[in-house]
């Protein structure tokens, strides 16, 4: 089964590094074939950025999303604004986080909202880790990978004095998921 994957934002708010962690969790771990893709402006930080990953348990034969998203996963409201056109409404899970992307059309059927960069803030002292409270809450809603297995893409791929707090970013995000999903 194919499963394809939007992380779009700002540069800077870490959405190709939670879309490589993503990668690394599916292909490392869960011996999945795995292809992620990113673009970003000229402007890099502050500028428009989208981070694609494709998810199969076959050979991938398109590395880009092919109109079949599973989940965008949106942490401004420029990309919000951006890349709303492009998506499914019926059929994607919109995870967006909530204290960034204040307007979100009306028809999109699957919305998940979490408070990302307040948590980050909040509850870990920096904005910084809210790609990754995006990340777990993508695990929760979706189980495309499993919790444990994001928590082993960190190491290595964060540095290593921060490994304990992005395991607790992705518990928050994959707990303010659980609480979504209940009735």
């Amino acid at each position: 089964m194919r499963n394809e994957v939007i992380f779009a934002g700002f540069g800077g708010q870490g959405v190709v590094k939670a879309a490589l962690l993503l990668s690394y969790a599916a292909g490392l771990y869960e011996d999945k074939e795995v292809a992620q893709t990113q673009s970003y402006g000229p402007e890099a930080r502050g500028g428009a950025c989208r981070s694609e990953v494709v998810i199969s348990d076959m050979e991938i034969d398109y590395i880009k999303t092919l109109h079949n998203v599973d989940a965008f996963v949106v942490m401004s409201q420029p990309a919000m604004d951006k890349y709303a056109g492009k998506i499914d409404r019926a059929g994607t899970v919109v995870i967006a986080d909530s204290t960034l992307v204040k307007n979100i059309p009306d028809d999109f059927k699957h919305v998940y909202r979490v408070a990302a960069t307040k948590t980050a803030e909040e509850e870990l002292g920096k904005a910084l880790f809210a790609n990754i409270v995006m990340l777990g809450a993508l695990s929760g809603l979706t189980r495309l990978v499993d919790l444990s297995s994001l928590e082993k893409s960190l190491e290595g791929n964060v540095p290593p004095k921060t490994t304990a707090i992005n395991k607790k970013a992705l518990a928050l995000g994959y707990a303010i998921a659980e609480s979504l999903k209940q009735p």
